[in-house]
Formats: structure tokens, C-alpha cells, sequence
């Protein structure tokens, strides 16, 4: 590293030191570029380079013809080394080991992990949570209606880190698993056994929520079947009324398409799903293979075990948690990180390869 580098490292740490100790508050102006030349013993041009670092940080704001001043909404947040996870189900209902992987990252900092259901939280007691935790994870039921409550969070500069879904453009960090990838890999593993009518199910509306993690999915399995010319595809209006009112108008829909396998949209409705057709005396996978999403635990010990998509949960919490810590160091930042992490195929017992179709020889 130069001795120039070192300089403008040494201006840039000490300013903002300085800032996060309250030497310098909201709106005061900075030093100019050269009383720190002057100071430090460098060029304009060094000191005007840890100016415009800190302003590519989101701490201060450059003023043409004025000079430099910290942002007009900073804030100190005092830490309370607790952080708040939010998740729109039980702990024990078997859906991830996302707090192993939260814990793992808090644990460096003593940081305790209080966790909430989504049904436990609102808007309105925003201003309590900001003086009891240092951060929130927030994993959304439903990313559209609870839209409201994120945009809060975010104005507020908030640290806060979304997991399992986000939507393109929205400015909040994200930790999210390679869906796409996860419908593509279902769909090419049934295409690889030969299957080629497949249907996908889903027990959320598609098209009202084209930003989800479900839908995501579904693009993954249209780009499968897009790939290997298979032109049968289920609608996303029929991938939700199928599973209506206990799979009422499924059996006709497999029998009239010929479907022979299924992609569901994770594994609680893929073991729904199984349980319907025992009941309905229709044999996983003799008659029909069965891919699920999620690799929930009682996938592992379903009739048959059930071939899923697995999502690395640990893997999911640690890195929300280190984005987190990233944005409890400086929520002003503007740089917006958005991470996804690759899904992997669990094969079990619920996929069938077909026979293949006799080769037709010619005259």
C-alpha cells in the first residue's frame, strides 16, 4: 500500500470515528479538503478522496460550493445487543435450521436472538423495537401486504435484512435461495426419468404474487420444460385451483393430460399431496412421481421418503446475519447487498423412470 493510501485511509477512519462518536452530528459540515491537507500533510487530492468515501457510504453529503456535512437524518442507535427475528411460523415446525446459522454469526458479537411470529409484530410499535434491538430479520407471509411495515423499517434506517423473499429494485438487503434454480432442477430431474407431461402445484395465487419465492419456482420449472420442448405446461390459475378443496379437481386433470409427475411448490403440499393419493389408492411412484421444495424433516420418513429440493437454511442465516451486522455497523450504507444461495436435489423414493418409448425403426 502507498504512502498515499495510508493517508487517505488515516483521514477517512479518523472522520469516521469521529462521526459515530458524536464529535461530528447531523448537518454539522467537515473539515474542508484543504484544512485537512493541511492537517494530515498530504494533497487536496488525498484528502478529497476520503471526503467522497465517506459520502459513497451514506455518511455525509457533498454540497457543491459549501463544502461537506454529516446526512440530515443521522442518527446514533444505542446497541442493545439483542436482535429480533420475525418468521410467519413455529419454531419447531420443522421449516430450517435458519437460527443454528443466525446464532452462529451473533454469538461473535454476544448478541442474543429473540424470535417472533409475523402475527406478533406491527408497525406500530416500530419506535419500541428501535430502542430494545439492534436489528431485525424479517422473513415475510406475504411480501405484497406487508409492504407497508418493510417501507417503515427501511426510511427509518433500521438495520434490517430480509430472507426467503424480495422483490427486484426493493432497496433492503437480502438473503434469498436460488428458487429458479430450485423449479429448473425438479422439473430437468423428472425430465431426466423420462417423465414428460408434469404438472406443478401450488397452494399460493400465482399471479398475485409474481415476486415470491413460489413463483419463482414456477418460472424455473417453464424454463425446464422451455428447454426440452415440452410444450404441457400448468397454467397458474390451474396450479392453484387444483389444490382447492382438498385436491377435488386434480384426479380428472392428471387422467385427462396424462400427467405423470408433479412438481409441488414445497414439501407441506407435497405431503398433502401424498396423503391424497393413498387415500385415493394412487401408488408414489409406480403411478405418479412427486417432487417437493424445502427438505423438511418429515420428508425423510414420509410414504414413500419424498425426493425434494433442499435450501441450505444454516447456510441462509448466516448470511442474513452477517448482512445484518453489516448494516448495525452503518445503516446508511447505500450499497445494497442481495444474496442467493444454491439449492441442491435430495433424491429419495417418490421418482419413477419411465420406460422409454420403443424406438421406431424404419421401413
Amino acid at each position: 500500500m502507498t504512502a498515499n493510501a495510508n493517508k487517505y485511509l488515516q483521514i477517512f477512519t479518523a472522520l469516521t470515528d469521529q462521526i459515530w462518536s458524536g464529535k461530528y452530528v447531523a448537518n454539522q459540515q467537515l473539515p474542508s479538503e484543504n484544512e485537512l491537507a493541511k492537517q494530515y500533510h498530504v494533497s487536496r487530492i488525498t484528502s478529497k478522496r476520503a471526503l467522497q468515501e465517506l459520502a459513497n457510504i451514506g455518511l455525509v453529503e457533498r454540497r457543491q460550493g459549501r463544502g461537506t456535512f454529516v446526512r440530515s437524518g443521522f442518527t446514533i442507535h444505542q446497541q442493545t445487543g439483542q436482535i429480533l427475528l420475525i418468521i410467519p411460523f413455529a419454531t419447531e415446525a420443522g421449516l430450517g435450521d435458519y437460527i443454528a446459522g443466525i446464532k452462529a454469526v451473533l454469538a461473535k458479537r454476544n448478541q442474543e436472538l429473540i424470535v417472533v411470529e409475523n402475527n406478533s409484530f406491527s408497525i406500530e410499535q416500530l419506535d419500541q423495537l428501535a430502542t430494545q434491538y439492534d436489528g431485525i430479520i424479517f422473513y415475510p407471509q406475504d411480501l405484497a401486504t406487508e409492504l407497508t411495515q418493510i417501507n417503515a423499517i427501511l426510511l427509518r434506517h433500521f438495520p434490517f435484512v430480509l430472507i426467503d423473499q424480495t422483490a427486484t429494485g426493493l432497496p433492503v438487503p437480502s438473503v434469498v435461495a436460488d428458487n429458479t434454480q430450485g423449479g429448473y432442477l425438479a422439473t430437468t430431474t423428472l425430465i431426466q426419468h423420462e417423465h414428460q407431461k408434469i404438472a406443478f402445484l401450488s397452494q399460493t395465487g400465482l399471479t398475485q404474487a409474481l415476486n415470491s419465492s413460489v413463483a419463482q419456482r414456477y418460472f424455473g420449472y417453464l424454463q425446464a420444460l422451455s428447454e426440452h420442448d415440452l410444450n404441457f405446461a400448468t397454467t397458474t390459475k390451474e396450479s392453484y385451483t387444483l389444490t382447492q378443496n382438498d385436491f377435488i379437481e386434480l384426479l380428472p386433470y392428471l387422467k385427462e393430460h396424462q400427467v405423470s409427475a408433479i412438481v409441488c411448490e414445497n414439501d407441506i403440499m407435497a405431503l398433502r399431496l401424498l396423503e391424497f393419493l393413498q387415500q385415493k389408492q394412487i401408488n408414489v411412484p409406480e403411478q405418479i412421481s412427486v417432487i417437493g421444495f424445502d427438505n423438511i424433516p418429515k420428508t425423510a420418513t414420509s410414504q414413500p421418503q419424498l425426493t425434494t429440493i433442499t435450501q441450505n437454511f444454516r447456510e441462509i442465516g448466516q448470511q442474513a446475519a452477517t448482512l445484518l451486522q453489516q448494516r448495525i455497523d452503518n445503516p446508511y450504507d447505500p450499497q445494497i447487498k442481495q444474496i442467493t444461495v444454491p439449492v441442491e436435489l435430495k433424491a429419495r423414493a417418490s421418482v419413477k423412470t419411465l420406460p422409454q418409448p420403443s424406438e421406431i425403426k424404419p421401413n
